[in-house]
């Protein structure tokens, strides 16, 4: 009996060698500090072995396989790492074909704090989003000549100098409200809602609120709060943080590379663009805003700006689809930048 107990566990122990995790979502991530004159060891402690360098399109690639465990090669898992840049941006990938180690990893990344949407399943959804300052790891089911394959892909985004950020459209690069995090720090970034329309609310993330560099930041991933649509920069934000605040705004201090701020007078607009421009008039649903286009010195399509009049609702001047700026100069009317809008340059 002992005997055959011994046998048992022998098997049981034998098959778990065979099957076991070499390689974990913590080994990807821990690849990241790691300087690269280590990786080839760490790689060949974890039994990895260097398989090839290539160029995949105009990023350099170094995979590792991992070194087979038994002959028969078909009751393994097929594992492998690749790490490449591309656009100076890190990418870490570990590829299985094992579900449960698949599983695991997603449960590992929940368990260390990763941001990800709740609404999603992580047995489930086929695909997950797991961000964690300027960290976002993607983990992806799905087919690879006819055989499942599971991938956790580590997108590394490089953390902008300090004096790198000037200007209002510099905030451009902050992608996530996890990025956010990682450059200004937890306690300056927060989530709020905008009013994006009539009885509509938009999940966002407010820079610095309640204060003189405030900035609104519009995500068109709203569960993950990535993928950035654009930015808002404003005296007065249209969300309801703002509408809680019982302290009095200041002016905001944020400026575009081309001079524009909150609060600005038309005049001051129209000398910078050292032209004309058009502005939506009250029959307009865009009513007040520049109307978008290369107007002259200021690209309006990159960067939109909206318009106040204090106390202008009735002046017949606005009474038509579109009126000049210097229309309303010679009115002498009390037009201001009320919020400008930037949007990154895929837009």
């Amino acid at each position: 009996m002992k005997s055959l107990l011994l046998i048992i566990c022998f098997q049981y122990f034998a098959f778990v060698s065979v099957y076991s995790q070499s390689f974990t979502i913590d080994d990807l991530v821990s690849l990241i500090s790691m300087p690269s004159k280590n990786i080839d060891r760490f790689m060949g402690r974890n039994k990895y072995a260097l398989n090839k360098n290539r160029a995949d399109g105009n990023a350099m690639m170094t995979s590792f396989v991992e070194k087979a465990k038994s002959k028969k090669k078909d009751e393994v898992p097929n594992r492998s790492v690749d790490m490449y840049k591309k656009d100076g941006t890190n990418y870490y990938a570990f590829h299985t074909t094992a579900l449960d180690e698949y599983l695991d990893g997603q449960r590992r990344l929940i368990k260390d704090g990763y941001f990800y949407d709740t609404s999603r399943h992580v047995s489930k959804d086929s695909s997950m989003l797991f961000q964690k300052r300027n960290l976002a790891i993607s983990a992806i089911a799905g087919m690879k000549d006819s055989v499942p394959e599971y991938t956790f892909v580590i997108e590394e985004k490089a953390l902008p100098d300090v004096s790198e950020i000037k200007h209002a459209e510099d905030l451009l690069r902050f992608t996530s409200h996890e990025f956010l995090i990682s450059f200004f720090g937890k306690k300056n970034v927060e989530k709020d809602l905008l009013y994006f329309a009539e009885n509509q609310l938009k999940k966002c993330s407010v820079l610095f609120g309640h204060s003189s560099y405030q900035v609104v930041f519009v995500w068109n991933d709203e569960n993950n709060l990535t993928d950035l649509a654009y930015i808002l920069v404003s005296n007065l934000m249209p969300t309801q943080g703002a509408d809680k605040y019982d302290g009095v705004f200041s002016n905001n201090e944020w400026k575009l590379a081309s001079g524009i701020y909150a609060g600005m007078d038309i005049r001051d607009l129209i000398n910078l663009n050292q032209n004309d421009f058009e502005i939506y008039g009250n029959s307009s649903e865009f009513a007040f805003m520049v109307k978008p286009g290369e107007s002259d010195k200021i690209d309006f399509n990159k960067t939109e700006v909206m318009l106040s009049c204090k106390g202008c609702n009735t002046d017949r001047i606005f009474d038509k689809p579109t009126v000049g700026a210097r229309d309303i100069v010679r009115e002498n009317l009390p037009v201001y930048i009320f919020d400008i809008i930037i949007y990154p340059s895929h837009h």
